[in-house]
């Protein structure tokens, strides 16, 4: 990183960070194509992963199975900085940058641990969330084994 003052170092707030926000960007790649996608998600910090739930089928799962090494990125709220000249104007942010694999989660018990550490996440709710065997069976449900992570802060 260009300048190490706006690093994110510390693994607390890096997963802090991961436990606070909602949306994350994954972005796949085979052969010579890219492709990212917007993606809401649960946080688990015992196993360092992130849980994605997706369609039975769709693009992004042609990408995965073809290669489950991705790239994403969580970011922060933003602040826009305004000033009298147009150069002077910036984006306060913070966002974290990551790699890791994907695996497809098939066992019903451990799809809904998942979804439920998603519903938490999305909802703000310790809710004990239920979900029945054609709920289980009508989505596909990922783990995103985070492998490394780096952030940055402008604020």
């Amino acid at each position: 990183m260009r300048r190490s003052e706006r690093e994110i170092t510390s693994g607390d707030e890096i997963r802090a960070m991961l436990a606070r926000e909602s949306v994350v960007r994954v972005a796949f790649a085979v052969d010579s194509e890219p492709y990212i996608v917007p993606l809401s998600y649960g946080y688990d910090s015992a196993r360092h992963a992130l849980y994605l739930h997706t369609a039975m089928v769709g693009r992004k799962l042609d990408f995965a199975e073809r290669n489950p090494r991705v790239c994403f990125e969580v970011e922060g709220p933003l602040v826009l900085r305004r000033a009298d000249k147009a150069c002077a104007w910036g984006l306060g942010y913070e966002s974290l940058i990551g790699y890791g694999m994907l695996s497809e989660i098939v066992d019903a018990g451990e799809k809904a641990l998942a979804l439920s550490l998603l519903m938490r996440q999305q909802s703000g709710l310790e809710s004990s969330w239920e979900f029945s065997a054609s709920e289980l069976c009508a989505v596909r449900v990922w783990q995103l084994t985070i492998e490394s992570v780096t952030g940055k802060r402008t604020m």
